[in-house]
């Protein structure tokens, strides 16, 4: 048993292929966002090392290029809610 309904809901094809697609590229923003919090956590231990900031930037542009690929990705509630939930009230 999952916590999550549309993981079990056999009805719901579409959410679930939605998820299979749309997976990896969640992974992909998480690993981004991982690993921008920790180069920008050293280059604020070593503010002078170019490096640091190269990659830093580097960093924030391929993040912003995978938001502009899929702005879903950063919506304060998951897209399956506004798109497969019915209408709370």
């Amino acid at each position: 048993m999952t916590m999550f309904f549309f993981d079990d809901a056999e009805e719901l094809e579409e959410y679930q292929a939605f998820r299979k697609q749309d997976h990896p590229l969640e992974l992909v923003h998480l690993e981004l966002r991982v690993a921008l919090k920790e180069a920008e956590s050293f280059l604020g231990a070593h503010p002078g090392d170019r490096e640091a900031q190269t990659k830093v930037d580097e960093l924030k542009r391929k993040l912003a290029e995978l938001e502009r690929q899929a702005p879903w990705i950063t919506l304060d509630y998951p897209l399956e809610f506004l798109l497969w939930c019915p209408p709370h009230g």
